[in-house]
């Protein structure tokens, strides 16, 4: 489940060969709810051949129109599967998309000459590139987060993987524990590999040192200064001294202090994903900043008919809207009025993912964003390039 590339939702956008049908549907978690979703899409399906044929299609030209949302809506390991939390289906003449979706779209059913996009735009300009760091004496496991996956990534030779991996290059005076660590080799001998247990406290302290101190400096070669934040999950003390030694500035300072020796990688990333906001919504940020820096100018709209104007001629750089919102009617005409309705009427259009589809077109940015998310309560707001 990853969040749609631009070179995939331009196309989608520019789309205009209907009737498209576009469906969304929220995604049952339980197990024991599956089955609802399945009924559920099979409704917005029979719903969207009564729309079809309204529109002068055929009774088999319909079924075949619809035919991949039916396999769908039949098949009993697609549902069984997850952990999908929402479906999108897009169809047209000859095109068929399914996406998984990682987050609870609004249920919704467009019947138009264009598909309905605006909820593939949620999330799609955050970045949730990420490298997530564990570590504790026993390993050290490196993971990357890029477009909704979540993947642990091998390590060089020259990085430690463990305490014990630096323990027999580390010498001291005293005498020190060996426990076997693999079978015998060649010569009849096992090998060994220093145990800290016979070791003074001080002696175990200048081990994890060291072995904090050339785990720092081998990631600082490995990991680009300018690459994406590096998370750490680490339990205190380790924090403070794998600290000590990291000096690349994308490590963030905000840590998660805990030992991650017993979490498995889901645990971890649900550990991380509260820290990702801090760098995941820059580009909304810097767009809000710039629509607020502007208000009360020309610059600033919220009319709906000087929005959808603006966006078919590409004068529009940010538009925010809210995920699951939509308003019905007629596109005007230059100076015209909209009446809008809260449910599609015969031959209405989704005003609001026309702004969306025109302004992505010419190239400005579209925003599908929470409520809490947007600069001031309405339900389209736009910055003018000019």
């Amino acid at each position: 489940m990853k969040t749609l590339s631009h070179d995939e939702l331009k196309p989608l956008s520019e789309w205009e060969q209907g009737p498209c049908v576009s469906i969304y549907l929220p995604r049952h978690q339980a197990v024991s709810e599956h089955g609802k979703d399945a009924i559920q899409l099979r409704n917005l399906l029979d719903e969207a051949e009564g729309l079809l044929q309204q529109r002068g299609l055929g009774a088999v030209e319909t079924r075949k129109f619809l035919e991949a949302g039916r396999q769908i809506q039949n098949d009993a390991t697609f549902w069984e599967r997850g952990p999908a939390q929402g479906l999108c289906l897009l169809l047209a003449p000859g095109l068929s998309h399914q996406y998984d979706l990682n987050y609870q779209c609004p249920q919704m059913l467009s019947v138009e000459d264009a598909f309905y996009v605006s909820p593939l735009f949620y999330k799609a300009f955050e970045n949730d590139h990420f490298h997530l760091l564990a570590i504790c004496p026993k390993s050290v496991r490196l993971f990357r987060h890029q477009n909704g996956d979540f993947t642990q990534l091998e390590l060089p030779d020259n990085v430690p993987t463990n305490l014990e991996d630096i323990s027999a290059e580390t010498q001291f005076e005293e005498s020190l524990q060996y426990h076997s660590t693999s079978p015998a080799g060649p010569g009849g001998e096992n090998a060994g590999m220093l145990h800290g247990h016979g070791l003074t406290k001080e002696q175990n302290e200048k081990l994890l040192s060291d072995f904090f101190q050339l785990l720092a400096k081998q990631l600082e070669k490995h990991l680009d200064n300018d690459g994406p934040p590096l998370i750490l999950v680490a339990a205190e003390k380790q924090q403070s001294l794998f600290r000590k030694h990291y000096q690349s500035k994308n490590l963030l300072s905000d840590r998660i202090q805990t030992s991650p020796d017993r979490l498995g990688d889901q645990e971890l990333l649900e550990l991380a994903l509260p820290l990702v906001n801090q760098f995941s919504k820059e580009s909304l940020h810097k767009a809000v900043k710039q629509y607020r820096k502007h208000l009360g100018t020309e610059r600033i709209s919220h009319q709906l008919e000087e929005i959808l104007q603006a966006a078919g001629a590409g004068r529009i750089e940010s538009l925010f809207s809210p995920l699951g919102k939509e308003l019905w009617g007629k596109v005007p005409n230059d100076g015209e009025l909209v009446k809008t309705h809260s449910q599609p009427e015969a031959e209405d259009t989704a005003l609001l993912n026309c702004a969306v589809r025109h302004t992505y077109r010419h190239g400005g940015t579209p925003y599908i964003i929470n409520n809490e998310d947007m600069p001031e309560d309405q339900p389209l707001l736009a910055y003018f390039r000019w």
